[in-house]
Formats: C-alpha cells, sequence, structure tokens
C-alpha cells in the first residue's frame, strides 16, 4: 500500500472509531451500566492532511461499533471490535482483521493506535497503563498519558447533561485526533 493510501486508509480507520462513538444505541435493548452511544465529529490530522468525519460510536457490552462518515453520510469506515477480534470494512468494499485493535491500526494505518482504548478514552476512563493524571477542582481528568498517547479533555458536562467531556484530543507524534461528542446516551450508571 503506498503512502497516499496509507494514510487515507488510517484516517477511514481513526474515523470509523470516531464516528461509531456517536451513534444512537438500538431502541429494542436497553443499555447496561457500562454502555454507552455517542455522535459528533472526529478530526484526523497526520503530516500534511486532516479529514474531518460524522463519528457514531456504540459501546454494548463490551463490544464496540464505530462508524465514520462524510458529512453527506456516505460511509468512510465500520470498524467492530470485541474481544476476540478487531475488524474494519473501509467505504471502498475493502476488508481487514486482526486478533487485536493495535495490530489491525497498524495493518491499515501504520500507526499502533489503541482502538479499544478510546472506548474508555472517550468517557476520560483512565486505562491500565496511564500515567501523568491531571486532575481539575472538581476531580475530573483534564490530561493524562496513556499507551505512549497524550490525552487532554475539555467541556465537561456540556452535552445532554451528561458530566464527561465534550472535547477529546488525543496526540502521538505527528498523528492528533480530536473528537467533539455532539450527543450522548449512556447506561443505568450515568
Amino acid at each position: 500500500m503506498n503512502a497516499p493510501a496509507r494514510i487515507a486508509a488510517a484516517f477511514g480507520c481513526v474515523a470509523a472509531v470516531l464516528l461509531s462513538a456517536c451513534a444512537t444505541a438500538p431502541q429494542q435493548a436497553p443499555l447496561g451500566a457500562e454502555d454507552y452511544a455517542l455522535t459528533g465529529r472526529v478530526l484526523v490530522r497526520q503530516a500534511d492532511r486532516a479529514d474531518v468525519l460524522r463519528l457514531n460510536w456504540t459501546h454494548l457490552a463490551g463490544h464496540d461499533t464505530v462508524r465514520l462518515e462524510t458529512s453527506l453520510g456516505q460511509t468512510v469506515a465500520e470498524l467492530q471490535l470485541d474481544p476476540q477480534r478487531a475488524h474494519v470494512r473501509l467505504g471502498d468494499g475493502r476488508a481487514f482483521e486482526a486478533a487485536d485493535d493495535v495490530a489491525l491500526a497498524e495493518q491499515v494505518i501504520g500507526v499502533p493506535l489503541p482502538l479499544r482504548l478510546f472506548a474508555g478514552w472517550l468517557r476520560a476512563e483512565p486505562g491500565a497503563t496511564a500515567v501523568g493524571i491531571e486532575r481539575d477542582a472538581d476531580a475530573r481528568i483534564v490530561s493524562m498519558r496513556d499507551s505512549g498517547w497524550l490525552l487532554s479533555y475539555s467541556g465537561y458536562g456540556s452535552v445532554d447533561s451528561v458530566a464527561g467531556p465534550s472535547l477529546i484530543e488525543a496526540k502521538q507524534g505527528g498523528v492528533v485526533v480530536r473528537v467533539k461528542i455532539e450527543s450522548w446516551l449512556r447506561g443505568a450508571a450515568e
């Protein structure tokens, strides 16, 4: 895969993950305490390229579905993550699968992006490897480092009366992923 195609695939993969975070949860199944669905926009910037996509993300019973779309609603990528596999189908029909999310991101975009960690990062929940956690006066996380990524959070409580952040930025090297959450639907514990 040449460099432009790799970058485009990477943006599609990241966008799929981020867009899936913004998806509306299925009406037939109530959300459990750890479940959520969100919609928003994602900016992915790498080298001299930047893409902005719609993000729909659903996290149900430990399984994640992320859909990334153009502003006109065309699907760029759809990502499925479960404990056993990670799978992405790009808008052009190409599909990629790996045993874990980091390997999939490496395969598709050339960057070892911890896609499963985003499920917690979107809720400002540090992973087991998080360090340098900084909190505001209300004990909410404003920044942390996790798996080589620097994460920043802002806009707490500004979306749908949910206490979580509405703007998440993840940076590593020359890669920036910024998620602006526009709507949340969270489980019973929220």
